[in-house]
């Protein structure tokens, strides 16, 4: 199975270092343009499916993804969503601010590791010789990234976060 992730485009909240977690976020024109570019880009790959997280971030890049690919199926699954940033959720990012931090409430890598590993195994299920595209979020793009590359999701901060209305190919190796 090939991936193709995604992550949202740039959103007013990216731009003026908000934590946004689990909440919608408002993509700026720039997120929006970018986003129109990601779909056209992803037209030289053929998939059927697009998977994405719930939150207007990632499902407002997904939709421009499927307006270039209209043969696409969409649809939208809660595992795929933000870590949750507990207490700073909303908030500015304080300074000095690291990855490794971990605050009240805050989601931790291994409850990402558990919904993404039930995730992948539905989907290899599903989907064993297709190429699909996830669309999602920073961090949980990271644990993702670990979990398919075999690196202790406790480490996820270490990962490259991906930029806005990007993505990457990875191959997903599996048992038979």
């Amino acid at each position: 199975m090939k991936l193709i992730i995604a992550r949202h485009g740039v959103t007013l909240e990216n731009a003026t270092n908000i934590a946004q977690g689990q909440t919608d976020g408002t993509l700026s024109a720039e997120g929006k343009a970018a986003n129109e570019e990601l779909g056209r880009e992803l037209q030289q790959h053929f998939f059927k499916t697009i998977y994405s997280s719930p939150l207007g971030r990632a499902l407002q890049t997904a939709e421009a993804i499927q307006r270039y690919n209209p043969h696409t199926h969409l649809m939208v699954d809660h595992r795929l969503m933000e870590r949750h940033l507990g207490i700073l959720q909303e908030k500015p990012y304080p300074v000095p601010y690291a990855e490794a931090d971990v605050y009240e409430g805050m989601e931790t890598a291994d409850s990402m590791k558990a919904r993404l590993n039930e995730f992948l195994a539905e989907i290899i299920q599903q989907h064993k010789e297709e190429t699909i595209v996830l669309v999602s979020h920073g961090y949980l793009i990271k644990v993702l990234l670990s979990i398919l590359h075999g690196w202790p999701v406790e480490d996820f901060h270490q990962v490259k976060l991906m930029g806005n209305s990007a993505y990457t190919i990875e191959v997903l190796r599996y048992d038979s």
